[in-house]
């Protein structure tokens, strides 16, 4: 009796995982952004940039919220017919993004007690190079944004192609993971912006202080 409950309101989540291009896009951006995050990092600590530092620990964060956006793909994909999980596998993302945001706030005080550190004790910063990895980061979210944006429209199209064909209430299906994976980038791109201020605040003006 229970099972046959359940199976009442199990067949509407089957079809929303089927999104192959998204889910292959978000592995891809997924290791770009994990090779960006070591480049930075290191170059960040080799030219003593703090904004550098930061902007390549603040990436980690999203390499790994993306990567478990990877992974719901995979989770979903491979639960679709499990009646365990009858109401989807959307808690996946939702753990994912928590323990996220747990790992950058400890990342970012973690930054703010280097600063403090560094407005004490100032270290020589090597602008030109940092800047250089700078824009390579910016450079570099911006092709993922474009990735993972065309896989938007993609499925924006198959859904709207196939709306008319489905009775159920999500002709209009969003991919929240995959809206989840760009804002990840779109805000990667915004940190490597004011990265990319403050090495340029320092290196023409001498504001060291954007850049403890």
């Amino acid at each position: 009796m229970y099972s046959d409950n359940v199976s009442a309101w199990f067949h509407s989540h089957v079809f929303d995982t089927a999104n192959p291009l998204a889910e292959r896009s978000t592995r891809v951006v997924m290791w770009i952004t994990a090779a960006t995050m070591l480049v930075e990092i290191a170059a960040g600590w080799w030219f003593n940039s703090m904004a550098l530092l930061a902007d390549g620990w603040h990436m980690s964060s999203h390499a790994v919220a993306i990567g478990l956006s990877a992974f719901a793909y995979r989770a979903a994909r491979h639960y679709a017919s499990d009646p365990r999980f009858a109401f989807g596998t959307w808690k996946v993302e939702v753990l994912g993004g928590f323990a996220s945001a747990i790992f950058l706030m400890g990342v970012a005080a973690l930054m703010v007690l280097g600063s403090v550190e560094r407005l004490w004790s100032p270290q020589p910063i090597h602008y030109c190079e940092a800047i250089v990895v700078a824009v390579l980061g910016l450079l570099v979210n911006l092709v993922c944004a474009l990735i993972l944006g065309q896989a938007h429209h993609h499925d924006h199209d198959h859904n709207h192609h196939h709306g008319h064909g489905h009775s159920h209430a999500h002709g209009d299906h969003q991919d929240l993971n995959l809206k989840s994976a760009y804002l990840h980038v779109i805000a990667d791109a915004a940190t490597s912006v004011l990265a990319i201020v403050a090495l340029v605040g320092g290196w023409l003006w001498g504001w060291a202080w954007l850049d403890p």
